[in-house]
Order: C-alpha cells, then structure tokens, then sequence
C-alpha cells in the first residue's frame, strides 16, 4: 500500500486483528513522555517505520509544583523500537 507516493506501509498479523494499537498501556510496556500537540503525526509515523504493539494514553502524574495533571505517553512492547523512536521520530522532543 502506497500513500502519498513517499511511504510504504506492510500490513502484518496485529494490523489486520487490529491488534497493534492499545487503548490501555500493559504494565511491562516501556515508556516515554510526548507531546499532545503531535499525537496524530505520531501515530502515523508509529505505524508506517515500527512493527510491534503500541499504546497512546494519558496517565496521570504530580508535577514539580505537587499538582496532579495528565500526561501523554507512548508505550512499546518492545524496548528497541522505544530506543529507535526516539532516536529518529521527528516530532518529538530531545532534551
């Protein structure tokens, strides 16, 4: 499958169960902290360069000032694909 001619996308197994995104994140998912505003870009970066399961979620965390507040985190079974996303996914950012 093609889309805009510059990505190809190769439909496995958890793809066509609709199995590789999760609406809850498993307790031995490995983590990382992302922004809100590119969420969507993320997802579809997720899905054409990764192929394991993954989880998009707010959780809630107490921030420096003691105060509760939602945070969005990606989670991947898998820790190497957390390592290579967060080496070369262009929408989040590096400390």
């Amino acid at each position: 499958m093609v889309i805009n001619n510059s990505a190809e996308i190769k439909l496995g197994p958890l793809d066509i169960l609709n199995l590789r995104e999760l609406n809850f994140l498993p307790k031995h998912f490995v983590t990382t902290p992302i922004s809100d505003r590119y969420s969507q870009k993320i997802i579809n970066w997720v899905r054409i360069k990764l192929v394991g399961r993954y989880c998009i979620c707010r959780t809630p965390t107490i921030d420096t000032d003691k105060k509760l507040r939602a945070v969005c985190i990606i989670g991947f079974e898998d820790e190497k694909e957390l390592t290579y996303f967060m080496l070369a996914c262009p929408y989040i950012r590096r400390n």
